[in-house]
């Protein structure tokens, strides 16, 4: 379990590097962060696997995902505004990382 969430914490921080507000205020839908992780979790099933500051401290970026395999990249603003920046299906880790302990 841990190793999974390290490998999606790498994976989203590959993804999310530029990632920042400006970013952030071109995406859509957005709602209130409780509203979007509640949305999230009862119509998809997602959790959060993994959590990143985004550059200059302007946004967070966080990434769900479910036992199916759906995924969800929200960015949240300091405004508190939750917006989605991905989503797709077919979530899997990467083998080259599931057997690295580190």
């Amino acid at each position: 379990m841990i190793r999974t969430i390290m490998i999606a914490l790498i994976s989203a921080t590959v993804v999310l590097a530029g990632v920042d507000s400006a970013i952030a205020q071109a995406m859509g839908p957005c709602l209130p962060h409780a509203e979007a992780v509640a949305k999230l979790g009862t119509e998809y099933g997602e959790r959060q696997v993994g959590i990143g500051l985004g550059s200059r401290g302007s946004s967070v970026a966080e990434l769900y995902v479910a036992e199916s395999g759906t995924w969800t990249i929200l960015i949240t603003r300091t405004n508190g505004l939750s917006c989605i920046a991905a989503s797709g299906d077919n979530w899997s880790s990467s083998p080259l990382l599931v057997d690295d302990a580190t």
